[in-house]
């Protein structure tokens, strides 16, 4: 008998018996493996994306350009003249407008070994090239629409008071308060911010101070980061707000957390490429507002001033935005007759005496969608809707959305209310899809131009020694090389700084 054999001891024998004679149970471990298929659970809403018609350019060139007769009716000299006298000559202006052309897209990878050991389950290219080409779509949906390679402009230092209660600052304490501002792309993926600037207050007497700031509206800013020091020198990030004012409750000497989903929804984690970084704060120049890579979106479109060439630049450089801009300050909107003050006279008003045409849409963010819902529907002459049911039972349905306003100063045209996922909350764009001027030439108001449009590039097989995911490998990116063109900026009209 060998050794091994010879050490086996009878209690070992009686338990090997007792394995062998128990039978099968639950706890036996013969299981099946019960795997569904691979989910994602990623949302895909590009509806900007969706509108902006999406045109090829007949020939390559690093600008997209075009050429406009500029409104001068008010400049225009008196139709009248005596008799045996000549007409008095119309002053006409050509303006050249350039768009940059620019690349973007997002690329992928898969290694030959998660090929291999997801066979039978799936199939890794397959999934990685649809995940990316979601992507792909949103990040166009967000670049059209946010874009901006320009600076914003640095903003005014904010205004301080306090106040002795609501919060935990002690008396007598010098708090300085700092902001900058984000573009629309800023916001969705955290490029930077602008040229901070700040300002200081001492609190009052008691335990229970705060301090409150406003700072002027930056046109083309969807939100603002606020930092605070309590030495002007080493600054904190304290959040950020899709109004231009915060309130303040307690000093801090760490960067806090970004605010919640609620207040700003699918605001960036990510800081200047960084994931999970807090923001920060430059008072010496911009901070990343400006993105070279990126072609100028609609925003910016209706925020920058325009150079001699025809390209948007930053607000206060050029010859100034021909659209209308205005800002509640962080006010809400409110009902008068029925309907919203703010977008009557901030937006329908200043347009038709501009352009003496209504806009396509009003397009708001989820937040802004429910508060004139709210609003309308909450006014007394709200109208109620009772539905009957299949057995002929009388059943009220709670709730509902306001689909369309009324435009009363052109006239009671109907205005559709859009939601979009790339417009941050606390902005409220007037967009005009076709203008009425006489042969204004104008098939697209608004158009992505492009040299290529969405196509796969797939690079060849590929390897990386001594670095995980090196390889064997195989890489591929789906890209477009285009420009955003805004015809008519002057049709259009934003409202910014709405709580």
């Amino acid at each position: 008998m060998s050794a091994p054999l010879a050490n086996v001891t009878e209690d070992t024998l009686a338990a090997i018996s007792k394995a062998q004679t128990s039978g099968i149970l639950n706890n036996t471990g013969i299981w099946s493996y019960d795997l569904s298929e691979l989910v994602s659970l990623i949302p895909v809403v590009t509806p900007f994306r969706d509108i902006v018609a999406r045109v090829m350019s007949p020939n390559g060139n690093p600008y997209a350009v075009w050429r406009a007769i500029m409104n001068l009716t008010n400049s225009q000299p008196s139709p009248a003249m005596g008799f045996d006298y000549a007409a008095n000559e119309v002053a006409f202006q050509e303006q050249d407008f350039q768009a940059r052309y620019k690349p973007t897209g997002f690329a992928g990878l898969v290694t030959q070994d998660a090929y291999d050991l997801a066979h039978g389950y799936g199939d890794p290219f397959a999934i990685a090239t649809f995940q990316v080409l979601n992507q792909v779509l949103i990040g166009d949906d967000r670049q059209l629409m946010g874009g901006q390679s320009f600076p914003l402009a640095r903003p005014a230092a904010p205004t301080l008071t306090t106040s002795t209660s609501g919060g935990t600052i002690a008396a007598t304490t010098t708090v300085y308060v700092g902001v900058a501002a984000r573009t629309g792309t800023g916001y969705y993926y955290g490029n930077g911010n602008s040229q901070g600037n700040s300002a200081s207050i001492a609190t009052g007497a008691g335990s229970t101070n705060t301090v409150s700031a406003t700072v002027a509206s930056v046109r083309g800013a969807v939100c603002y980061d606020w930092f605070q020091s309590s030495n002007g020198t080493t600054w904190y990030y304290y959040t950020t707000t899709t109004v231009n004012t915060v309130t303040m409750t307690k000093v801090i000497s760490s960067n806090q957390a970004l605010p919640a989903l609620t207040a700003a929804p699918d605001l960036s984690t990510s800081w200047q490429g960084a994931a999970n970084a807090s923001p920060t704060y430059n008072a010496a120049a911009d901070n990343g507002s400006a993105a070279p890579a990126e072609y100028d979106g609609f925003l910016a479109s209706l925020a920058g001033d325009y150079n001699g060439a025809g390209q948007w630049s930053q607000p206060g450089t050029g010859t100034p935005n021909p659209s209308i801009n205005n800002s509640l300050n962080g006010a809400a909107l409110t009902l008068t007759g029925g309907s919203i003050t703010e977008i009557e006279n901030l937006l329908f008003l200043p347009l038709w005496q501009q352009v003496k045409c209504s806009p396509t849409a009003i397009m708001v963010n989820a937040s802004q969608a429910q508060e004139i819902a709210n609003l309308i529907l909450g006014s007394s002459s709200a109208t109620t809707y009772l539905n009957t049911d299949a057995s002929g039972r009388v059943s009220v349905t709670a709730g509902g959305r306001v689909g369309e306003i009324v435009n009363a100063p052109a006239g009671g045209v109907t205005v559709p209310i859009e939601v979009h996922t790339s417009l941050p909350p606390g902005t409220i764009i007037a967009r005009t899809d076709r203008v009425p001027f006489p042969q204004a030439n104008i098939s697209s108001v608004l158009e992505y131009r492009a040299l290529r449009d969405t196509a796969q590039f797939d690079y060849g097989i590929s390897r990386i020694a001594n670095t995980a995911g090196g390889g064997p490998r195989r890489e591929f990116e789906i890209r477009s090389v285009g420009a955003f063109l805004n015809r008519a900026p002057v049709a259009m009209a934003s409202l910014q700084n709405v709580a």
